[in-house]
């Protein structure tokens, strides 16, 4: 925060937010005595997000530098004057864009680790993903042993959405019908009015599609059969 240029007095609100936290353990059912919190962000805590971004602030300073001293070649979007893309950063989804070459490989392996030993963040290797546009599939195995994950496929799902995909197949939206579907069969029609019925339409099942529609045209399909789905549930069926 210091190094952001948080006054002092912001950085002593701060501190004692997260200093002041104190925790117990269940030992046999028993609960011990409560002792204070050394480190570490709380599950739940309002702050946790925003103290979270000011460390993931450091990967982004690295990635530029990278960048800019031409150790990572980012994708070019653009023929004239292009912008290049290197990453997207949201909260601790990363996603690293990149030029196929085994030094882009090499400098990811090394700004990720970089990045574990300054922050003392721990990076899921195994979690993580490569996956390759028009790529042989043995150049990615090869890669994914120096970077220690595993391959990926397009379409992937990234913050919710299905990147890589073609949005005119009806199968591109079946992830999205599935899970309008699966929200409402945990709702009784029979247990609900038609003014509660109206209420869960409006404010929940309405504003699922509304995320992927802001990205993607949908085809016209598409949106009969959420309509249908809604229509359904709302005049009492299942």
């Amino acid at each position: 925060m210091c190094k952001t240029g948080f006054p002092v007095l912001w950085q002593k609100w701060i501190k004692k937010c997260i200093g002041t936290a104190t925790t117990s353990v269940l030992v046999n059912g028993s609960p011990t005595y409560e002792f204070p919190l050394k480190r570490g962000l709380r599950q739940g805590d309002p702050l946790s997000p925003f103290l979270f971004l000011l460390a993931a602030e450091g990967f982004n300073i690295l990635m530029n530098s990278l960048s800019s001293n031409h150790f990572f070649h980012g994708y070019k979007v653009g023929s004239v004057d292009p912008t290049v893309v290197s990453h997207l950063q949201f909260a601790d989804d990363t996603l690293l864009i990149a030029e196929k070459s085994w030094a882009n490989v090499r400098a990811m392996r090394v700004v990720l680790i970089l990045f574990e030993t300054i922050s003392r963040l721990k990076v899921n290797f195994t979690k993580s993903q490569l996956i390759g546009a028009n790529v042989q599939g043995f150049w990615l195995n090869e890669a994914t042993l120096v970077l220690k994950c595993k391959v990926g496929n397009l379409p992937f799902v990234y913050l919710g959405l299905p990147i890589g995909g073609d949005a005119r197949r009806l199968s591109f939206w079946d992830p999205l019908i599935h899970r309008i579907k699966t929200r409402l069969s945990g709702w009784k029609t029979k247990h609900l009015s038609f003014c509660g019925r109206l209420v869960l339409l409006k404010h929940v099942l309405s504003s699922m599609p509304v995320y992927a529609l802001s990205f993607f045209k949908a085809p016209s399909g598409i949106a009969s059969s959420i309509e249908s789905i809604l229509n359904c549930f709302f005049w009492g069926g299942g």
